[in-house]
C-alpha cells in the first residue's frame, strides 16, 4: 500500500501538467466520445510516463527497434474500430504526446501482411513528439500469414490500402480534438509492405499526407488494388516523396517506379517532388554491414543532415531539397551508442557517392556526382 501510494504521488504532479498543458483542448477522455463515420472509439485515456506496457507475446526486438516504453513521456491513448463495410474490423490506435507536441502527425506503416499495431513504430513517434497512429490493416494474425484474405475481399481491400485511410481519418479526427487545432503537417513512414502503404496514399488519397517516406516498397504485394504510379494529384498540391532501398535487396522495382515517372513527367517535374536513394550494400529496410542508419529509426532531435524523416520535413516545410543524407555504421549494430563505425553519404539517384581523397570510413571524403 504504501509502494502504490508513492506511486500516485510521483505521478501526480505529471498527470497535473497533463491538464494544464491541454487546458484549452479536450481532455483524454473525451475523445471516447467522438463521432466519426462507421468507428468507434473503444478507449480513450492518459498513459502516464513510462507506464505503457507491450502486449504479451512477439519476438524480442533488434536493438534498433525502439522498445524504451519506460522513458515515454504521458500520452493521451485511443484505441478505435473502423467498420467501412460489414466484412471490416479495422483495428487502429492513436498515440498522442501530452506535452511537447512537435505540431505534426506521423502514420506508420506495416510489414508483410501486417495483422497487429506496430507499438513500436508508436513509441518512437511520441518519443520525438509526433502525434502517432498505427493500424493492423483490418485483421489479427502474423505478418507472414494471408489465411484471414480467403472468401473475404472486403478485408483484402482494407489491406491493400482503405486502412491506413481510415486509420488517417481517425486520427487527425483525434488530433484536432485533443489539442485543440490539426497538424500543422501530416507524414507517413514506413518499410517493406510499409512503403507500399506510403506509395498508395500519395495515389489514392493525395491530401492525407504532406510528406512520404517508402522504405523498399513491396510494389507488388496486394490483394486487388496495386500501385499505377499515378500520384499527380499529390504532387499538385505540394506533397514530398522520398523512396529508398537497399542495394542488396533487388531494387529494381524501386527504380523502375522512378523511371516511369521520368519518362511520363520529365525529369524536371518529377525532380521537383520525388526522391530515390539507393543505399549502398544495404539489405531489406536497413540490415547488413555498411553505413544502413540514416532516419528510417525516428529518433528525437534528429537532424535534416543524417535523418531522411527530418530532411524530409525541411523539404515540406522550408522548400529545402536534400542533396544527400548521411548513413551511418555504427560498431554494434543498430544500437548508437556504440559509437561510430563508418558513414558515407546517400545520393539522390542517379548519383551515386564517389571518393575524393581522404579516409574511406567517414562521408566527407565522397561527393555525390
Amino acid at each position: 500500500m504504501l509502494v502504490r501510494n508513492t506511486m500516485r504521488l510521483l505521478l501526480a504532479p505529471a498527470l497535473l501538467l497533463v491538464l494544464h498543458a491541454n487546458a484549452n483542448a479536450s481532455p483524454c477522455d473525451s475523445l471516447a466520445r467522438l463521432n466519426l463515420a462507421n468507428t468507434t472509439i473503444t478507449d480513450a485515456r492518459i498513459v502516464a510516463p513510462g507506464t505503457f506496457r507491450l502486449p504479451r507475446g512477439g519476438p524480442r526486438p533488434s536493438v534498433e527497434i525502439f522498445s524504451a516504453y519506460n522513458r515515454l513521456p504521458a500520452f493521451c491513448r485511443v484505441q478505435a474500430t473502423a467498420t467501412p463495410t460489414p466484412d471490416s474490423h479495422i483495428e487502429i490506435e492513436v498515440w498522442l504526446p501530452a506535452t511537447n507536441w512537435n505540431g505534426r502527425y506521423l502514420g506508420v506503416g506495416n510489414g508483410g501482411y501486417a495483422g497487429s499495431i506496430s507499438y513500436p513504430r508508436l513509441g518512437e513517434a511520441v518519443n520525438a513528439g509526433y502525434a502517432g497512429a498505427s493500424t493492423d490493416t483490418g485483421h489479427h494474425g502474423r505478418s507472414r500469414d494471408a489465411r484471414w484474405s480467403i472468401g473475404h475481399p472486403e478485408k483484402q481491400i482494407d489491406f491493400d490500402y482503405r486502412a491506413v485511410h481510415e486509420m488517417t481519418i481517425v486520427a487527425k479526427a483525434a488530433i484536432q480534438a485533443f489539442y485543440a487545432r490539426p497538424p500543422a503537417h501530416s507524414y507517413f513512414s514506413a518499410c517493406s509492405n510499409g512503403g507500399r502503404q506510403g506509395l498508395m496514399e500519395a495515389e489514392r488519397f493525395p491530401a492525407d499526407y504532406d510528406g512520404v517516406m517508402a522504405g523498399a516498397p513491396a510494389m507488388h504485394l496486394g490483394f486487388r488494388t496495386f500501385l499505377s504510379g499515378k500520384v499527380d494529384g499529390f504532387r499538385d498540391r505540394g506533397g514530398k516523396l522520398v523512396i529508398y532501398h537497399g542495394s542488396a535487396d533487388v531494387p529494381d522495382n524501386s527504380i523502375a517506379f522512378y523511371r516511369q515517372l521520368e519518362s511520363r513527367l520529365g525529369h524536371n517535374t518529377v525532380d521537383d517532388f520525388l526522391q530515390l536513394y539507393i543505399v549502398p550494400g544495404m539489405g531489406h529496410c536497413g540490415s547488413g554491414q555498411v553505413p544502413n542508419d540514416f532516419g528510417q529509426w525516428v529518433r528525437p532531435n534528429a537532424d535534416p543532415e543524417h535523418s531522411m524523416l527530418s530532411a524530409l520535413g525541411r523539404w515540406v516545410e522550408n522548400g529545402v531539397r536534400p542533396t544527400s543524407i548521411i548513413a551511418t555504421q555504427w560498431t554494434r549494430d543498430g544500437d548508437t551508442t556504440s559509437g561510430v563505425l563508418r558513414s558515407r553519404p546517400l545520393c539522390p539517384y542517379p548519383q551515386e557517392a564517389r571518393w575524393t581523397g581522404g579516409d574511406k570510413n567517414d562521408w566527407r571524403s565522397y561527393a555525390c556526382r
